[in-house]
């Protein structure tokens, strides 16, 4: 076979040299159709399964993933891009006010949680290097280089968005959505063990009482560097 898309010459399904199928489809109908159902089964199948493991064995699948067995999960990073993108519509389809009865005249508060919902993807993505790093230090000892860290935190941070995007659609459904706001001050608890789980196993050479006290260092280090950027940009950019 001659590869049409390198000119490559090569034997089997797929060109050896940039990994195009050897069978390519003439452009028609069948070729739309055919396109479509891979990719709506890609999101259904990858995005879906990779759920499933987060909720079942999240350090396990998180840590099989670095190791290799990547072909069923939808890529992390991209995952975490599309969950934001889906919450973000979610907060500013509901007019979540993340900042109700904080208006103390020194801030806009409504610009503040406009533009959170407007960025939301943004923020999530400027957080990931930042609890990144916080792993990355706590659990230096353990192997694992600064990108596996990104890595785990990509998992991590979208199972931690599919957990808010279930609170806020229940809510949404018995029509407490004015509730959201009270009830995300008390996330820190859930996503706290969540994490505690996915670390868990992730770094099951450790013992269970030393990886609870560096999840939670690993927590604190992330929301406070968090925090002090966040405050810098609203300072800078969002100060009235």
């Amino acid at each position: 076979m001659i590869c049409k898309n390198c000119g490559n010459e090569f034997e089997g399904n797929f060109c050896n040299n940039c990994g195009q199928p050897a069978d390519t489809h003439s452009i028609g109908p069948h070729f739309v159709m055919h396109d479509l159902s891979h990719g709506l089964f890609h999101v259904h199948g990858g995005l879906f399964y990779s759920a499933r493991e987060l909720f079942t064995r999240p350090g396990h699948a998180i840590r099989d993933y670095i190791e290799g067995k990547r072909v069923k999960h939808y890529k992390p990073i991209s995952m975490l891009v599309v969950l934001a993108t889906f919450y973000g519509l979610l907060y500013y389809t509901f007019e979540i006010d993340m900042f109700s009865g904080n208006d103390d005249g020194t801030f806009d508060y409504k610009k503040v949680n406009e533009w959170v919902g407007h960025h939301f993807p943004i923020v999530i993505l400027l957080q990931l290097p930042i609890y990144a790093l916080g792993s990355y230090l706590v659990f230096r000892k353990q192997g694992f280089n600064y990108y596996e860290h990104i890595i785990l935190n990509s998992f991590y941070s979208a199972q931690k968005i599919w957990f808010r995007m279930a609170v806020l659609l229940v809510l949404v459904a018995i029509g407490k959505k004015d509730d959201f706001t009270t009830v995300s001050n008390w996330m820190f608890f859930p996503e706290l063990f969540l994490m505690f789980w996915s670390y868990g196993q992730f770094f099951k050479d450790m013992s269970k009482l030393k990886v609870l006290l560096k999840t939670f260092l690993t927590s604190l280090i992330g929301t406070f560097i968090s925090l002090i950027v966040v405050v810098v940009f609203v300072m800078v950019f969002l100060m009235k």
